[in-house]
């Protein structure tokens, strides 16, 4: 079985639906509108925090801003993007991440990523394991928001 997700302009539904219609093999798990989309995010992003979190991948505070830096570079499409370390701060109190770190450590931390993700380089040059473990941060919150978005399809298409 295949999952596919299709982003459909408005004028176009109708049409779409009257043709999935037709297919009895073709099962639609779900509908939303573009407000619902950023809600899905959100909770696909807390998701995976949580689940790093509870594999521990987050040894300092710093290393969240590794994930903020990510998202600002696009490594995910339709991931928010933050223009100050206020926002982000913002943004994962609302994710129900309190606590974390301060404005500064964020300054600081961005401060020390060059270049472009999965090729950054840190200034403060640390050994070639802890520049690879910063970077696998990445990785492994991508991992799991992958995760999270095949759990939530998973769901849907059990309770249809």
């Amino acid at each position: 079985m295949k999952q596919v997700i299709l982003k459909i302009d408005d004028s176009a539904y109708e049409q779409f639906m009257g043709m999935v219609s037709l297919c009895p093999q073709v099962e639609v798990v779900s509908v939303c509108q573009n407000g619902d989309q950023q809600l899905t995010i959100d909770i696909y992003v807390a998701s995976a925090i949580r689940e790093m979190r509870q594999m521990q991948a987050f040894r300092l505070p710093s290393d969240y801003v590794y994930l903020m830096v990510a998202m600002n570079e696009g490594v995910v499409k339709g991931l928010p993007f933050f223009y100050t370390p206020k926002d982000f701060l913002d943004y994962m109190r609302e994710l129900n991440f309190d606590g974390l770190l301060g404005r500064s450590t964020v300054y600081d931390t961005i401060a020390k990523v060059q270049g472009k993700y999965p090729d950054w380089t840190f200034s403060d040059a640390p050994k070639a394991s802890e520049a690879l473990r910063r970077k696998n941060l990445v990785r492994l919150f991508l991992s799991a928001f992958v995760r999270a978005q095949s759990r939530k399809l998973d769901g849907l298409s059990d309770e249809l």
